[in-house]
């Protein structure tokens, strides 16, 4: 509760929040319909995996339309159901709801769009870039179903997804063969792209760039070369501020050491250079990083995803005295909250 909510502030009901006796606080609730936000709902969404983590979000019931973006319109209907199950009586409701694999970001939806509109596929894959490639790549290998939430926004942080075309469903498999024979230029993996040609003269610009705070790398550059240039130089400064050792495993040995993006190179050109955006890992957990196996929370305690992990006995006890600890902080360029948000919305979005 605050006077002036807008979308842009954690608060979304109209009032005073100071009032400590009760009487004021009933007084205060009585005059929501006059400021025109109807009947206030807290929705609380718990994350699978996200055993610290509740996720609050406000919405308003025939709300005027100075308050529409906290409109309950715009939670998806299984929500909007459990809000008609509540009454004076019975305040509380829940239900459980699911979703699995990646859900489609905006370069996939419009990348898509092109291909299943487009008379000839094969013009419609020449004509992507090498990002929009490697995002719908990334997503066809394993398209979201069910419903998600992302973390990172506020009223509007319901997906609900859509099955794939019939054409698209149909030529999976075709049309994955067809975008990894266009895009074969993308490193799939930081590991692979420290290991890949770089350019001195690129690495040194790049390195330039990390120092003026400029950490966009175009999708028109995004070669081979460019790839291992911008991660050479990425690295560099990653594995500086984790004094070339392991967040999480503590190894210093520099040829088992990789700087790992939170979010993927492939889905924002923008922090591609961002030390922030990226964690020295050594090459085990950066790989559990890479399959989603090892989340990272906004406080840095590491979890694992034990489902994704499987039977593998022995990959289980390697990862076993990670799980609840705390990643190491580096002495500058910590990772923000929002970019480990997006990667756990990437890799971990089920409820």
């Amino acid at each position: 509760m605050t006077l002036n909510p807008s979308d842009a502030t954690a608060e979304t009901i109209p009032g005073d929040p100071t009032h400590s006796a009760v009487a004021a606080a009933e007084h205060e609730l009585a005059l929501l319909a006059s400021r025109g936000a109807g009947q206030p709902y807290l929705m609380a969404v718990k994350l699978r995996d996200e055993s610290r983590t509740l996720h609050l979000r406000a919405y308003l019931k025939d709300p005027h339309e100075h308050f529409a973006w906290a409109d309950l319109n715009l939670a998806p209907p299984e929500v909007r159901v459990l809000a008609t199950k509540t009454s004076t009586r019975s305040a509380l409701a829940w239900t459980l709801l699911h979703s699995a694999g990646t859900a489609p970001s905006a370069i996939v939806k419009n990348a898509l769009a092109r291909i299943t509109e487009s008379a000839d596929q094969t013009v419609a894959i020449t004509e992507l870039t090498p990002d929009e490639g490697g995002a719908l790549i990334e997503y066809l290998r394993a398209p979201g179903h069910g419903l998600f939430f992302d973390p990172a926004k506020n009223h509007d942080a319901w997906v609900q997804t859509a099955p794939l075309a019939p054409g698209v469903a149909a030529s999976l498999d075709q049309l994955l063969d067809s975008l990894l024979q266009r895009f074969p230029v993308i490193a799939p993996t930081d590991a692979a792209a420290e290991a890949a040609e770089t350019d001195p003269q690129e690495v040194e610009a790049f390195r330039q760039k990390i120092d003026q705070g400029r950490f966009e790398v175009p999708d028109a550059t995004a070669t081979v070369k460019t790839r291992g240039s911008a991660q050479r130089a990425f690295a560099a400064a990653v594995k500086a501020n984790y004094g070339y050792r392991c967040a999480i495993t503590g190894i210093a040995s520099r040829a088992f050491l990789v700087a790992s993006h939170i979010v993927p190179w492939s889905r924002d050109q923008s922090i591609r250079l961002d030390p922030a955006n990226g964690i020295c890992l050594s090459l085990l957990v950066d790989r559990a990083f890479e399959n989603g196996q090892l989340l990272i929370e906004d406080d840095l305690t590491i979890r694992i995803d034990w489902s994704r992990v499987g039977e593998d006995s022995a990959l289980r006890a390697q990862l076993q005295p990670y799980d609840g600890q705390r990643m190491s902080v580096p002495s500058k360029g910590a990772p923000q909250p929002s970019y480990l948000q997006r990667r756990r919305f990437l890799f971990k979005p089920a409820l």
